[in-house]
């Protein structure tokens, strides 16, 4: 039955009254109306009474829509016109005709014709007249306002999570627990416009800030602003059920929408509905607007960036002075003691200053003492207001305990109700519970408190206020067992209701508990308490570490750097040492530290991390003059013995490259959570940080002067580190930085040619800054290593083209050149060889172009020319130029048999391919049989070394024409060595090397296509447009086959397979390679990789013949193989898999062919794996989905079974999909 047809037949069921009630609903919502006044209702009743009219709205301009309502029985068209007259009938209204606006007519008939339509509505001359009829109320119900259908009817149409904004604050406000949001928007039009201004950019926005500072209403104000402008907006209120049908049904037709969801990291599977919402089709204009608390962000934020850009807006706390207009305005609230007390008790959070504002109404001075005295008055008013019993108490607070709790099958829920409650009945608890709206009942089956802060409330009214379970014997029960819930349940009582007695009495029960606990859960408790007992935590590690047993690791080989992003401490005692930053023996946890660091080296990256992401910098640093950081590197420094102890070096260097940054990342528990959250920090350039700083550099200075430590301290020195939060700071970190450094790397006045780099790379900067010229930048051109480098290489200056850079460095290097003896040469060489042995690859090769430069300049003079590459030669050719150019200019110069002589005298790096070059740059009609005979013995010669020069194929065309031997010999040689394959072919093939190939093995293609296979075993990336290979398979289909056979023992490739598959299909034999191919890949591998080469045989290709014969193919084949059922699975299982749109048809073909119920049975009507975003259920209800559309075309009594069969697979389907979603739930929910 559809939502309409329900919804009528509801309707047809109720009282006169109750239809009058449901329709002024309706009005209420269809035209904003807020003063219709009933008369046609008895009072208390929905017993209709008799009046003209039923019922009226006064509009602001001072005239009256009337409103009728017919009876729900079936009214004929006469008696509604009649009614209409009835209101110009002054025996029964006394109303002047002029004074009504409009009237309005409901009815329940459904056979009104268009003339009595149109006789109805002309009843009154210039008076509008509206006839409602039960198609108009029920499709309105059913589309545009469920949540009457549901408050008035008892028809539910979607999870109750969905609202327009007035609803949603309506519901916001009903449970009495959160501070109302119906009241005035105050102090946040920065923000607001902070919202306004990033969905210009981004789609969507997510509000962040500790809980309780009006998020909420900052939300709801955005809104409201968005639905003037013809948005269609919904606000989203988690109740725990998925959200995917309700996406569907309110966002049915394409068109504007902001979305508002409330509180995202409570949202199911908020994976799936962003994917769902992000990813509809173009003409869905969707915005998103989320609200998140702190602690939850970072994984809201991951989760939406996978879909669309998001910018976040924190929202800070209220000031003061705007806690207290808020008082004033919303609550009238003026004496100031009241307004400074609860400013000082909420400290910002405005849903805490409103609860308290709530009480001192309600109760005076007294009762806002303090935030314990605030949560019981407010929170312990709805718990006497509810009469539940101390039984109900309990139960309320084992769920929030122990939550979310899956009914009956909760260990901790378990035991502590067998311990405090055994005999109460569960279910019967529960439903009063949620009857009262205390908690979510998932499915009936995972129960969890409803509001967080009520949920908390509960645990300090147990644990504190009245002590019903005591904290020293709940942690009997629950620890270690439940670990993460009990630390969960104790943080929230310190840090929400912090209060001296309350911590008092939480430490004493621990340390009670630890005292009492088994020998065997000493570790847990210290793993999770040390913070109270530190210096017992302490002793149990000093003995574990005195136990521990020294390790010898080669730290010389351990890539530090390659673990950096690992972020992972394996190693807890090392992690717990690192949490002592704050407590009172930090001294000595880092003493410990080191000792242990003494003997487990091969730890170092749990040390890192430790000492990076929990000792080092946080948000109390600056405030503490980082007395703490200054501990631990003068601590640790102390133990490098200046260089002397290796491992200890090690580990400071790295230490003190991230404490040389000024922006920091650290992480901080947020509040009761049991999640982190990752926070950014800027340090400002104060004595204190600069003087931390010097004392790393001075540090840093000793161990670069230490051949081991001399590389990694010079990249540290190299990189800049004043990436500040403003230009100011960024510029004195850098003025401070270089007065630091300056003495460090000029040892008694010595530069050396990394210490010159340093100084070059702070004037450039400096420069950048726009900083007044130091004179001793000047000091690094003293440095002959560093001033041949930077001639060498290309600097680029804002506001000059590369061009000009270019012809910047040409000027120059003219300029040094110009007066150079031979000598010089030999020098400026020397210096490439010692350069070349320092710098990375990349500077290399702006190094290289610059010595191209010297060549160019040298080629007026070509005596000089020749002499100056002797001597590179005999400088064994310093950063290996490639040769190219200065073999062209050889050969254009003094020809052949001179340069031949020239580069084939003495013995230097790379002289094969200086030797390779004066061949590769011959033209063919410069040949003559002496020249082919010097590379043919160079090529066979080459063939015997260890780095062998491969021909290219246009080298091959070019001299195997002259000589077939050198030809054959070079073609068996590669033919079988994949290397030398691919490195014959390359990887670029136009039109004219495919063709030259074609032409080498014009008689041997079956060589080529050995070649191509080997080359493609090891380079996937090769022949990527399948150019070649479409080549060589047109002139010998062969190799196809082979290409096949290959494919399949190379089953996890990521190459470019699917293109060469294009190939075949676009082929004249097609069907036979298909026919191949599918016999190899998936009838002989069977379920082995189905899917795999059913996606490269039978995947997306969008040429419209390809397409056609694929179709073709694939129903000439099932007319081949019904029979057979295991070559039926195989295509089946390809068709589900690859071509998913077509497997209703090819199904339906199959059972023309096969009505064979076992045969059926056995096919697989889905692929066998499966993947999903966010959430598996989608997926679910598209399989069943299928599975009726399926059933729904299989008719006749042939069919009978195979019909009861997808009955069951549906109602499997629909089980396993109850499962996910509380697995899914329960995995999703984040109740902390």
């Amino acid at each position: 039955m559809s939502r309409e047809n329900l919804i009528q037949n509801k309707i047809m069921e109720l009282e006169g009254g109750a239809f009058q009630r449901l329709f002024d609903a309706y009005l209420y919502k269809k035209y904003k109306f807020r003063n219709i006044q009933t008369l046609g209702v008895q009072t208390g009743t929905n017993k209709p009474t008799k009046g003209t009219p039923d019922s009226y709205v006064l509009t602001e301009a001072g005239k009256y829509i009337l409103i009728n309502y017919g009876s729900v029985s079936a009214q004929p068209a006469d008696k509604i016109k009649t009614d209409i007259l009835s209101c110009f009938n002054s025996a029964k209204l006394s109303l002047e005709k002029e004074k009504i606006e409009k009237i309005i007519c409901g009815h329940c008939s459904t056979n009104i014709h268009i003339e009595q339509f149109n006789s109805m509505i002309e009843a009154i001359q210039g008076v509008e007249i509206e006839i409602i009829g039960i198609d108009t109320l029920s499709y309105d119900l059913a589309w545009r306002y469920p949540h009457i259908a549901q408050n008035h009817l008892g028809v539910q149409i979607d999870t109750n999570q969905f609202f327009d904004i007035e609803e949603f604050i309506k519901v916001y406000d009903a449970n009495g627990i959160n501070a109302s949001i119906d009241c005035e928007f105050m102090y946040r039009t920065g923000e607001l416009k902070g919202i306004y201004d990033g969905f210009k950019l981004k789609n969507v926005i997510v509000l962040t800030g500790a809980s309780g500072i009006g998020k909420t209403r900052l939300a709801i104000e955005a809104c409201c602003k968005y639905a003037k402008e013809d948005r269609k907006t919904y606000c989203v209120r988690n109740n725990g059920n998925l959200l995917y049908d309700d996406i569907k049904y309110y966002l049915d037709e394409p068109g504007k929408y902001l979305i508002f969801l409330d509180d995202a990291n409570m949202i199911s599977s908020l994976d799936n509905v962003a994917n769902v919402l992000l990813n509809l089709p173009e003409k869905y204009d969707i915005k998103i607007l989320i609200t998140v608390r702190d602690y939850a962000k970072d994984r809201v934020i991951e989760t939406l960036s996978q879909y669309s850009l998001v910018d976040v807006i924190e929202i800070k706390r209220f000031k003061d002075d705007e806690i207290k207009g808020i008082l004033k305005t919303d609550l009238g609230i003026v004496n100031e003691d009241y307004l400074n007390k609860i400013a000082v008790i909420s400290h910002g959070n405005i849903r805490l200053a409103v609860l308290a504002g709530c009480r001192a109404l309600d109760g005076g001075f007294i009762a806002i003492q303090n935030a314990e005295d605030i949560f019981n008055n407010y929170y312990g008013r709805i718990l006497r207001d509810a009469e539940l019993t101390k039984v109900d108490i309990m139960i309320l607070f084992f769920i929030a305990v122990a939550g979310p709790v899956k009914y009956a099958t909760h260990s901790l829920y378990t035991e502590l109700k067998e311990r405090y409650c055994k005999d109460s009945p569960d279910e019967a608890t529960f439903n009063k519970l949620y009857s009262l709206e205390f908690v979510d009942w998932f499915k009936n089956e995972i129960i969890t408190v409803s509001d967080q802060s009520f949920g908390n409330y509960i645990l300090y009214y147990i644990f504190f206020d009245q002590k019903w379970v005591g904290i020293e014997e709940f942690l009997s029960i629950a620890f270690p067992k439940y670990r993460q819930k009990v630390i969960y349940a104790l943080r929230t009582l310190v840090e929400i209701f912090n209060s001296e007695p309350l911590s008092d009495y939480v430490q004493k029960s621990i340390i009670s508990a630890w005292d009492n606990a088994p020998d065997d859960q000493e570790t847990f408790y210290m793993e999770s308490f040390y913070t109270v007992e530190p210096n017992r935590a302490l002793y149990i590690i000093k003995k574990h570490i005195d136990d521990e047993k020294e390790v010898e690791f080669d730290l010389k080989n351990f890539d530090i750097e390659k673990y950096k992003s690992y972020q992972i401490i394996r190693t807890k005692e090392i992690e717990i040492l690192g949490g002592y930053k704050h407590l009172k023996y930090f001294s000595d946890a880092v003493d410990l530290l080191l000792v242990y660091f003494s003997k487990r080296p091969d730890l170092i990256m749990d040390f890192y991390f430790t000492i990076t992401n929990q000792i080092m910098f946080d948000r109390f640093s600056a405030g503490e003059k980082y007395k703490q950081e200054n501990i631990l590197i003068e601590k640790l420094w102390k133990k490098t013995d200046a260089g002397g102890n290796y491992e200890s070096s090690i580990l400071y260097i790295h230490v003190a490259k991230y404490t040389l940054k000024t922006q920091f990342s650290y992480t901080e528990t947020i509040g009761n959570s049991k999640t982190i959250n990752f926070v950014t920090m800027f340090l400002e350039c104060s004595k204190e940080f600069v003087d931390l700083r010097k004392k790393i550099w001075e540090s840093l200075a000793i161990l670069r002067n230490k051949k081991e430590y001399c590389r990694l301290v010079n990249e540290i020195f190299l990189e800049i580190h004043s990436n500040a939060r403003n230009e100011s700071n960024s510029k004195l970190f850098l003025q401070s930085d270089f007065e630091a450094i300056y003495s460090g790397i000029c040892n008694n006045g010595r530069l050396d040619f990394f210490g010159a780099k340093i100084i070059d790379k702070y004037r450039e900067v400096a420069e950048q800054m726009k900083l007044p010229f130091d004179a001793r930048y000047h000091k690094a051109d003293e440095n002959q290593e560093f001033r041949i480098y930077k001639l060498l290489m290309i600097h680029h200056l804002i506001g000059r083209s590369l061009e000009d850079d270019e012809e910047n460095r040409r000027e120059l290097i003219k300029q040094e050149i110009q007066a150079y003896e031979l000598t010089d040469y030999i020098e400026l060489f020397k210096i490439c060889s010692f350069l070349e042995k320092v710098v990375d690859e990349g500077e290399q090769w702006y190094l290289r172009v610059g010595i191209d430069i010297i060549f160019e300049l040298l080629q007026t003079n070509p005596d000089v020319y020749i002499e100056v590459i002797r001597k590179y030669f005999d400088e064994d050719t310093p950063l290996r130029l490639n040769g190219h150019k200065q073999v062209e200019y050889l050969l254009t110069n003094i020809g052949y048999e001179k340069t031949y002589k020239l580069i084939s005298s003495g013995a230097y790096q790379d002289q094969g391919r200086w030797l390779y070059c004066i061949w590769n740059c011959m033209e063919p009609e410069q040949l003559n049989n002496d020249i082919v005979n010097d590379y043919k013995s160079f090529v066979m010669e080459n063939f015997k070394n260890d780095d062998v020069i491969i021909p290219s194929p246009k080298m091959i065309n070019i001299y195997g024409q002259r000589d077939d031997e050198l030809k054959h010999f070079v073609i068996n040689k590669i033919v079988d060595q994949p290397v030398f394959s691919r490195d014959f072919l390359g990887s670029i093939f136009p039109d004219d090397t495919v063709n030259m190939l074609l032409d080498i093995f014009k008689d041997d293609v079956d060589a080529l296509a050995r070649i191509y296979m080997n080359a493609y075993s090891i380079d996937e990336h090769m022949d990527y447009e399948g150019a070649l290979f479409k080549a060589i398979f047109e002139l010998w289909p062969c190799m196809w086959n082979n290409y096949i056979d290959w494919i399949k023992d190379h089953t996890y490739r990521d190459g470019y397979d699917q293109k060469k598959f294009m190939l075949a299909w676009e082929s004249k034999t097609w069907k036979q390679c298909i026919d191949y191919a599918f016999n190899v890949l998936i009838y002989q591998e069977k379920n082995l990789y189905i899917e795999h080469y059913a996606q490269l045989i039978l995947g997306q290709m969008d040429v419209a013949y390809v397409i056609c014969r694929k179709k073709e193919w694939i129903y000439s084949e099932l007319n081949e193989v019904y029979k057979d059922l295991e070559k039926c699975k195989c295509l089946i299982h390809a068709v589900v898999t690859a071509t998913p749109h077509w497997k209703l048809e090819i199904l339906l073909e199959f059972l023309k062919l096969n009505k064979n119920i076992d045969a059926f049975k056995a096919l697989n009507l889905f692929p066998m794996g499966g993947s999903y975003s966010g959430s598996e259920v989608p997926l679910i209800i598209d399989k069943i989905k299928f599975l009726q559309l399926l059933k729904e075309n299989m008719e006749g009594v042939d069919f009978i079974e195979h019909r009861k069969y997808i009955e069951e697979y549906c109602r499997k389907l629909e089980k396993y999909k109850d499962s996910v979603e509380l697995e899914e739930y329960l995995e999703n929910i984040d109740y902390s």
